[in-house]
């Protein structure tokens, strides 16, 4: 039993899988991680914590189609890992046991996001994180910035900041930035975004990036001077 997704974390790092925290719910905790596998490849899990009442049917939702995730689940926590094979160092690291998708999957060629994401640009494509974080600023503010948990083993780098400006400022107004190696770990990370529990109200991608926020109001004034699309 844990109470806050940082708990998790927490227990990982102690079992030997370091995970550092890529993203953060309304509260404050952590609700994804980056992990590395044994092949160097990186890993992302997405950390849900629910009831005991209520895990049972949580579980089923998330393994049955349309969504068919692999998870790892014990006491009151699931975490769904996107990539199936790193599955079951995870649950033994943490005591736990591996749940299948259920039902017909496809092709492991063809992944589940490929006709669902919409047409991402080329351009703009952004250098680092802190070139991203300033165009952020300039149409909605990005301050209180945070990449301090970056590992650059990973295929992607995250930084979290809040919108607004003076008095508007306040938690709900918090945007994840990523920047990306690839189109591959881009897409892989929207997915992971929209298919969650933790589905940013918006989220906006582009070339190598994207930007998930905590209000959807501020969407159209990204797309429109950060560039990228608007991702539902």
């Amino acid at each position: 039993m844990y109470e806050t997704t940082d708990d998790l974390v927490f227990a990982l790092g102690d079992a030997g899988i370091r995970c550092p925290v890529l993203g953060r719910g309304p509260d404050g905790t952590a609700t994804r991680c980056g992990a590395q596998a044994a092949t160097g490849e990186p890993v992302e899990l997405e950390l849900n914590l629910d009831t005991r009442s209520h895990l049972g049917t949580a579980l089923a939702l998330r393994r049955n189609p349309p969504y068919q995730h692999t998870l790892v689940t014990a006491g009151n926590w699931f975490i769904r890992v996107m990539d199936p094979d790193f599955a079951p160092r995870v649950a033994k690291a943490l005591h736990a046991v591996v749940l299948k998708p259920l039902g017909e999957t496809g092709a492991p060629d063809r992944p589940p996001y490929e006709d669902q994401l919409p047409e991402i640009p080329d351009q703009p494509a952004y250098k680092n994180l802190d070139a991203l974080a300033d165009k952020v600023d300039a149409a909605v503010g990005c301050t209180d910035r945070d990449d301090d948990d970056n590992d650059p083993a990973l295929s992607w780098q995250f930084l979290n900041c809040t919108t607004g400006r003076g008095g508007q400022q306040r938690q709900d107004h918090c945007a994840d930035l990523a920047l990306y190696d690839d189109a591959r770990s881009r897409d892989e990370g929207l997915w992971s975004k929209i298919t969650g529990g933790q589905t940013p109200k918006g989220l906006v991608a582009g070339s190598n990036w994207s930007v998930a926020l905590c209000d959807e109001a501020l969407v159209d004034d990204v797309v429109k001077r950060v560039g990228g699309v608007e991702v539902r």
